[in-house]
């Protein structure tokens, strides 16, 4: 049995050991910032216009990549632009690349000024909620430049417009170097593009057409197209667009069939 002593003697013991040994301080809360995943920036972001020289049109296009998103909203100069939700069965699996174009009204129906009045010049913040396979990563953002600066569309030259080539011979398609913007002022082109597919509905569960997609530097303006590519009897669409260093592209159109 203890005595009275001997409980007084063990309170001191114990006193004298609990300061010896201190209990660990206490882990400092984590900001807010870091209670979640951090925010996890977006692979590709990009907002652009895009001018139909021949249709006379004008829309707008945007693209992103990134790990996983849930949900996306673009903001710029003047608030709020597109807000893009992912819902239904797909929606907690998480989604990456994003293509998308606006309607493209004639300018006739809606004034070009009408229409960049929609989407101001400057920086656009794209972020949301990013996740992958159903868990969250916090959130995922990145930012696009968009201006005003839309190149005049390219003059084509070769094939002539609804020419009649040979498929047996390779085609020279050619068009003249774009050196203005639309209004008439200084422009600086990055890339062209060439696209020609085959004047035909698409397959009903195949994504693209039957035909041929290049990029190709500033400098060039000519290039052949092996037979190998063209069949016999057959109508083609084919444009150039014109690619200025903010990404806004104009295009000209036209078409050509073979023998």
């Amino acid at each position: 049995m203890y005595t009275k002593t001997t409980v007084v003697l063990l309170g001191i013991v114990l006193l004298a050991a609990a300061c010896a040994y201190p209990p660990p301080p206490m882990a400092a809360p984590r900001p807010a910032a870091q209670a979640s995943a951090e925010s996890t920036p977006l692979k590709a972001a990009k907002l652009n216009i895009e001018h139909n020289a021949t249709d006379e049109d004008t829309g707008f296009q945007g693209f992103v990549d990134s790990e996983g998103w849930q949900s996306l909203t673009f903001t710029g100069p003047g608030g709020e632009a597109l807000s893009l939700t992912g819902r239904g069965a797909l929606s907690n699996l998480g989604l990456t690349e994003l293509f998308f174009e606006t309607v493209e009204p004639a300018n006739a129906d809606v004034p070009l000024a009408e229409m960049l009045a929609l989407l101001p010049e400057g920086e656009y913040t794209i972020e949301g909620a990013a996740i992958e396979s159903g868990e969250s990563k916090g959130q995922t953002t990145g930012t696009a430049w968009l201006t005003h600066q839309i190149p005049a569309g390219p003059t084509l030259l070769s094939p002539e417009a609804e020419a009649v080539v040979s498929a047996s011979d390779d085609l020279i398609v050619s068009w003249s170097p774009v050196t203005a913007t639309i209004s008439g002022g200084d422009v600086t082109i990055i890339a062209y593009q060439l696209i020609i597919e085959r004047d035909e509905k698409p397959h009903p569960h195949m994504i693209g057409k039957f035909g041929l997609s290049i990029y190709l530097p500033a400098t060039v303006t000519s290039i052949p197209i092996p037979s190998e590519f063209l069949e016999p009897g057959t109508s083609y669409k084919w444009e150039v667009l014109a690619i200025e260093e903010s990404g806004n592209q104009t295009l000209s159109s036209s078409a050509f069939r073979t023998e």
